[in-house]
């Protein structure tokens, strides 16, 4: 029998504990027969553990690698990515509890951990590429300073001798460095850099060059931009094929599409004609892999098209679709072949109602062959799954933008009226959202909430275009597109009108806190390491993003009287709503003062506020108990704002309102 009880309250099969059970793989590689992979582990503090699969052996259980007191982690533009790399039975990985490389001989001894860079915390290390013959290899390393500057931090390519430990500069001058890769058989070297106050996503340069070996030293010659220097583009995911051909998305056509180069040749579109469609994603991280060159062939690579697998022949310039069963969404594409010389892909896959698993495919048969990865909590049933629907809703300035919507789903509970929603403001402000199945969006939606995942002005995903909405109108694009995607929806009859809350992290918190501060909109704020005060985000903020407000903004302090105009610090008299806050101890890129200061300016004013500080917990939060919490709280929080009761759960303080 159906109960009726109000939204938001509903007894759910998921847990929070569930929601901290484990992390998908990144940074996938494969080797000699085996899939390596980094994972974050919840239960063990969040650190990063190095796993790795036989590919031979389907039923074999993932077996974890690093000992306790190592951490797969890097932290080279605080986002990291790129921690470990794995040829021909060498692995080299990022410790962050030191921030050295070490090294394991996986053919000799995998519990022979040896370190590889000297004792210097300030150096940090990311991307690596080993060369064929395991003689050196070449990386991207970031030199910190103590009371350091942003301006201070240098960044710049280097190789490493694996014998000597000989470390020598191979590329500096850029601001930025991304992607080092080599192709042995020919000496060829390629890498990507740009400048301040440009993003990877912005204008990057492409470089090409042959090296020679010796004296301990990478030597590179005849180095020349191929790329970037005379189009205004963003190329990102260089990888050589097999016959040497390098090949990198650019989306020197509004789009990112997939281009190949060869020595003395020009660069060349891998279609027919661009398309209008992402084949990379903005590069946040080092190592992203949304394409990948066959093994067995050089003239045809793996890609993502849209919703499918597909194989790209560069001769007959088609795609071709994978039936792959029911997944619709891929990230970590890699390729390999079996023991018979088939082409295969790994990839993480996952669907609108399953989490991702990591799984070998069958090119040709289009089979998964091996889940070397499964869900890491179990499938919820069907019957609680609520599938977002993407929704086109008008904006301002006559524009359109792009939402997905979750309704609330339980099979065992019906709520009286409209049900709350919470609208999320992904972070980035450059990133994107999807209806990627996600079992802690179904946390919210079988406990009687709704969801808007909103793809504001500025989000990937449509385009350069549309990502260049966000310039010069970060605080007013995003706001506008949030709060108008909140009222469609209230319009349409499909949430409460006076139970609106938004939430965000990050940049995704500054969207947050400005909705609640120069619109009258929603009804309460969840912000998580969020940005109060942009002009503290322009002087006390990492490198990697210290200058990312010039695009977004204005120059600082130029402009300084714009960078006030959009803090929500600086209007904090305008709230009229409640608004919890979220923060690491140890966040380097949005520090605990953003939020710490806001959380006084409400105090003062006398608006409901709650503050939730973690120690050990830096930008995100990785530690099972802490992510538990988290949602936790924030359910709480609206069960006494919104005024439905939540049972179980240990609330925090709400200074300047009513103890029930």
């Amino acid at each position: 029998m159906v109960e009726v009880k109000p939204f938001g309250s509903w007894e759910s099969p998921i847990t929070a504990e569930s929601l901290a059970s484990g992390a998908p793989a990144s940074d996938v590689c494969i080797d000699k027969g085996y899939v390596y992979w980094n994972e974050v582990v919840p239960a063990e503090e969040g650190r990063g553990q190095i796993f790795y699969k036989s590919l031979s052996n389907s039923g074999e259980k993932p077996k974890a690698l690093l000992p306790l007191g190592y951490n797969c982690r890097t932290r080279v533009h605080e986002y990291g990515g790129g921690s470990f790399t794995v040829k021909n039975g060498l692995l080299v990985f990022s410790n962050n509890q030191d921030s050295r490389l070490y090294t394991i001989n996986l053919d000799s001894d995998p519990t022979d951990i040896k370190p590889l860079t000297k004792e210097n915390t300030l150096y940090r290390y990311a991307d690596i590429c080993v060369d064929q013959s395991k003689t050196f290899l070449v990386c991207v390393r970031e030199e910190h300073f103590e009371n350091e500057e942003p301006k201070d931090v240098v960044n710049t390519l280097v190789s490493i001798d694996l014998k000597t430990k000989n470390e020598t500069v191979i590329a500096q001058g850029a601001d930025f460095y991304s992607c080092p890769r080599l192709y042995s058989d020919d000496k060829a070297f390629a890498y990507i850099a740009w400048n301040h106050p440009n993003m990877p996503w912005d204008f990057t340069r492409l470089y090409y060059a042959k090296t020679e070996y010796e004296n301990e030293t990478l030597n590179v010659k005849s180095l020349k931009c191929i790329a970037g220097e005379t189009i205004e583009e963003s190329i990102t995911q260089l990888k050589f094929g097999i016959d040497g051909t390098l090949f990198f998305a650019s989306d020197r056509t509004g789009f990112w599409n997939l281009y190949s180069y060869t020595n003395s040749d020009d660069v060349h579109l891998l279609f027919k004609e661009p398309i209008e469609q992402e084949f990379a994603d903005p590069a946040w991280r080092f190592n992203s892999s949304t394409y990948d060159t066959f093994q067995s062939d050089a003239k045809k690579l793996i890609c993502i098209n849209k919703d499918r697998l597909a194989v790209l022949d560069i001769e007959q310039k088609t795609l071709y679709n994978l039936s792959v069963e029911k997944y619709q969404h891929f990230c970590e594409v890699h390729t390999y072949k079996d023991s018979n010389n088939k082409e295969m892909v790994v990839a993480n896959m996952s669907s609108t109602t399953e989490s991702r698993q990591l799984l070998a495919i069958d090119i040709e048969t289009h089979a998964v062959v091996s889940t070397i990865k499964g869900h890491v909590a179990a499938p919820l049933d069907p019957e609680y799954v609520s599938i977002g629907k993407e929704i086109a809703f008008p904006t301002t300035d006559g524009k359109i933008a792009y939402c997905y919507f979750y309704e609330p789903k339980n099979p065992k509970y019906k709520g009286e009226g409209l049900p709350p929603v919470r609208v999320l403001s992904h972070g980035g402000p450059t990133a994107q959202a999807t209806n990627e199945y996600s079992r802690s969006y179904q946390y919210w939606t079988s406990r009687g909430f709704a969801l808007a995942d909103v793809n504001y002005g500025g989000s990937s995903g449509y385009g350069r275009k549309y990502r260049n909405r966000l310039i010069k109108q970060w605080g007013i694009v995003d706001v506008d597109d949030c709060c108008n995607a909140a009222l469609y929806l209230a319009e349409q009859g499909l949430v409460d009108r006076e139970k609106l809350a938004i939430e965000g992290g990050s940049a995704g918190g500054f969207t947050t806190l400005a909705s609640v501060a120069f619109r009258d909109v929603f009804k309460a704020g969840c912000c998580k390491y969020g940005i109060s005060d942009i002009t503290l985000l322009a002087k006390e903020t990492h490198k990697f993003e210290s200058r990312y407000p010039d695009r977004l903004i204005g120059e600082y302090p130029k402009d300084k009287a714009v960078y006030e105009e959009r803090s929500p610090l600086f209007s904090a008299d305008k709230i009229t709503c409640p608004v919890i806050f979220f923060q690491g101890a140890d966040d380097k890129v949005v520090p605990p003062s953003q939020s710490e200061i806001m959380v006084q300016a409400l105090k003062k004013k006398g608006i409901p506020v709650a503050y939730v500080l973690y120690e050990g917990e830096g930008h995100g939060f990785r530690r099972a108990e802490n992510i538990k919490r988290t949602m936790e709280v924030e359910q709480w929080f609206y069960g006494q704002i919104f005024g439905f009761p939540v049972e179980g759960i240990e609330g925090v303080e709400i200074y300047n309102y009513p103890k029930n």
